[in-house]
């Protein structure tokens, strides 16, 4: 699954902006350039130099204008069974968290609306240092039965877990109300439509797939 990343372009250094294309393995970024495009010269020039290949979105300098734009934007990248990773290093607060918003609503419409296909999203945090350090956070249908107790278990996990794992220790904590065997089957197939692609999500294929989402 191809990875686009969405990049808010500010004043920050430029590893701020590009450090997490090559750890989280982006194919293509998309800067979003408050105001004009001149104000993303610097980091697409980067982006050139690293080989990277990359579209300039002109946004109004305000939370509307940019949800609108990148709501367009993940709405498409979704449609292509893409993976959306949002840098939130860089940039005015309001206008990441518009980015935000708008890929966590577009994933929602997008598994809600469709039966089998797989799309992901996850954000991530860039710490500068001698070595700048990448941190990233998956974006998960959190409005759906049960998906919030399984993303919790798989966080938690201290190596992958099999799918009977994971519905045993529901069992545990949910007592008569967990699900049956093949109902939690059904909702941990849709579970993992909203991961594939993110660089959270662990799956080990052997005898028993296995997973973890690790942070």
């Amino acid at each position: 699954m191809r990875s686009i990343h969405f990049l808010l372009a500010g004043s920050e250094g430029n590893d701020l902006h590009v450090a997490g294309l090559a750890r989280l393995k982006a194919d293509e970024a998309v800067v979003f350039s408050p105001g004009n495009e001149r104000t993303a010269d610097s980091v697409v020039r980067l982006l050139n130099e690293m080989g990277m290949p990359n579209r300039v979105v002109t946004v109004d300098a305000d939370y509307l204008g940019i949800y609108r734009k990148a709501s367009h934007e993940a709405a498409a990248a979704f449609t292509r069974a893409e993976s959306v990773g949002i840098n939130m290093s860089t940039g005015h607060g309001a206008l990441r968290a518009a980015m935000e918003d708008s890929v966590r609503v577009q994933l929602y419409h997008f598994l809600h609306h469709t039966s089998e296909a797989e799309a992901s999203a996850f954000k991530y945090f860039v710490e500068t240092g001698a070595i700048p350090t990448v941190s990233a956070i998956p974006i998960w249908d959190f409005a759906t039965y049960l998906h919030n107790d399984i993303f919790e278990l798989l966080v938690t996990a201290n190596e992958p877990v099999t799918v009977a794992q994971v519905r045993q220790s529901l069992v545990v904590t949910m007592g008569r109300e967990a699900p049956n065997w093949e109902a939690f089957r059904k909702t941990f197939r849709e579970f993992k439509r909203c991961f594939k692609g993110s660089p959270c999500f662990v799956e080990v294929v052997g005898k028993g797939p296995r997973y973890r989402i690790q942070l």
